[in-house]
């Protein structure tokens, strides 16, 4: 019978060398052949070693209790290995687009620099024609929870093919009927996905998860309404969001595929705020910053937005604030324990110009107070669910100018853990009957559109770790966060003026990191994975170590 070249594969390192020896030294057992087997190829740090085998042997040898399995060379029997996805495409940084344009964030963060006069503002190129990217991962067995409106599962951005066929990745599942009773939730009924509130989540989900303009193209969607009201919707809806995240999370059943539950990657493009268009300057009486107070009593509203803009607090009204950041620990709390039990949470930093600080900030206790009331409104501890302190991974917006500054609304500071594009991002609309927007080239039936705001940055984060789950299934939010950070380009968003009256200012603190999509694999190569390595948290060493075998 012909011989040829096996992988074999053991369970554990620790037998290798017992498992060579009766592999290459004459006589057998009930499951080694009884002679010296050929070696093809021995890897020591390998569990795999390549012997000559006939077919009958093979099949014996898998019998033996050390060996995981026997297979041949998938290569050699005419198996590929490819890219997961690659696209050529025209990637446009502006809110005039065309049916074949795509999110320029792709580009961006692949190439991992920016392209010099690519993007808004005189004299650039705001579109950039035929180029070409690729990827190594697309959060295949990974399942993405869009918390946001609810989105249109139909269209052709969340097909299983790129051509828009094959089906929707889209799962509406019942939350109520499946998890409400291990969440502790008395809810009748069940969920309705029929109220489609605006565009909001079917763009952040094609950002996160769309088979052309965004990253993780063969993960499992899920959503959720942050805000839903159905008429079997439990009084405070919104505080019981990740009560039913930490009952999906923990209760998913094993994917048959992978032998293993699927991790849990979730997008929060929504926040906590106050008083929008309200707290009007001449209501304001106090200012504290960096632990120093300064008493506006008796100054004009001019004086006083001098003051306030020098001292952390954004008068973009004139003679009002804007949306404050509204931090709750009664929710933040709920997030911590997601994420303690194992949900990946990323949240976008906020869209109201405002520091977000850290506990070791000296912003952190930034605050004002108004006419009767005797306690502050503390304003630097970030927007809930984008709570620095409780472990979110909080995402700031970069603009699409040819300098890639701040963009000018977002949230920034230590609390804000890393940047990505957010401004002139194309994804798509749950809306089909909008003029203003662009048809989708596959069915013009559905329409694509252009929109701007830490909302269309954070699911470009969400979607690159959907990516790395994949490949990283048993992934924690600390190693996610670490993750993030290690892969991140450096000092490569531009800042404008001196302080905060100048609103595409980085600030005095914060973390100039900015979203970069790192290859886990060569180009060919095993795409299966990688459970055993993980991120060393404060060094990004990466292990398992190699074990020294040492001979007395």
């Amino acid at each position: 019978m012909e011989e040829q070249e096996w992988i074999v594969t053991l369970h554990r390192k620790e037998d290798l060398e017992d498992f060579y020896n009766d592999m290459e030294t004459p006589g057998g057992d009930l499951y080694i052949p009884d002679r010296s087997v050929d070696l093809f190829a021995r890897r020591p740090i390998s569990r795999n070693t390549h012997y000559m085998l006939n077919d009958e042997e093979a099949e014996q040898l898998r019998k033996d209790p050390r060996v995981l399995d026997v297979q041949l060379d998938p290569l050699k029997l005419g198996g590929e290995v490819g890219l997961y996805w690659e696209q050529t495409g025209d990637f446009l940084k502006s809110t005039t687009i065309n049916s074949t344009d795509k999110n320029w964030g792709l580009k961006r963060v692949i190439d991992g620099q920016t392209t010099a006069g690519w993007g808004s503002g005189s004299n650039e190129t705001k579109r950039l024609s035929n180029e070409y990217i690729t990827t190594t991962s697309s959060g295949k067995n990974v399942d993405v929870v869009i918390v946001d409106n609810h989105i249109n599962p139909d269209h052709p951005e969340f097909a299983v093919n790129a051509d828009g066929t094959g089906g929707s990745r889209v799962n509406q599942i019942d939350w109520f009927g499946l998890y409400a009773e291990a969440a502790g939730l008395t809810v009748t009924g069940a969920y309705d996905y029929s109220d489609i509130a605006g565009n909001h989540g079917t763009h952040v989900a094609g950002t996160a998860c769309g088979n052309t303009q965004g990253w993780a193209r063969d993960a499992n969607i899920y959503n959720m309404e942050f805000a839903y009201s159905g008429s079997n919707s439990p009084a405070g809806w919104t505080l019981y969001v990740f009560d039913l995240l930490r009952a999906f999370h923990l209760n998913k059943p094993i994917n048959p595929e992978t032998g293993r539950r699927n991790p849990t990657i979730t997008n929060h493009s929504w926040g906590y705020y106050t008083r929008p268009y309200t707290n009007y300057l001449y209501e304001i009486n106090r200012v504290q910053y960096k632990g120093s107070s300064t008493y506006l009593t008796g100054l004009t509203d001019s004086e006083k937005k001098t003051i306030l803009e020098a001292k952390g607090v954004p008068v973009i009204l004139g003679s009002a604030l804007w949306r404050m950041n509204l931090s709750l620990n009664s929710v933040n709390v709920d997030v911590q324990d997601a994420i303690d039990d194992g949900v990946i949470v990323v949240a976008a930093a906020g869209n109201h110009y405002w520091q977000v600080a850290t506990p070791e900030s000296t912003h952190w206790n930034n605050a004002f107070w108004t006419d009767g009331r005797s306690s502050p409104w503390f304003h630097a501890k970030g927007s809930t669910p984008a709570c620095p302190d409780f472990g979110s991974i909080v995402v700031g917006n970069v603009s699409s100018a040819a300098d890639e500054w701040k963009a000018s609304s977002s949230n920034f500071g230590l609390g804000v853990d890393i940047w990505a594009p957010g401004t002139n991002i194309i994804s798509a609309a749950a809306d089909t009957n909008t003029a203003s927007y662009t048809a989708d080239p596959r069915n013009s039936y559905y329409r694509i559109y252009s929109t701007s705001g830490t909302s269309m940055a954070s699911p470009q984060v969400c979607g690159i770790l959907a990516c790395h789950a994949e490949q990283n299934p048993r992934l924690t939010q600390a190693e996610a966060k670490t993750y993030l950070i290690n892969t991140s380009t450096k000092n490569q968003i531009g800042s404008v003026g001196s302080d905060y009256g100048d609103y595409n200012w980085f600030g005095d603190e914060g973390n100039n990191r900015y979203l970069h999509y790192v290859k886990n694999r060569p180009l060919s190569g095993a795409a299966i994975p990688r459970g055993n390595f993980r991120d060393r948290l404060t060094s990004g060493v990466t292990y398992p170590r190699p074990r020294i075998r040492r001979r007395g």
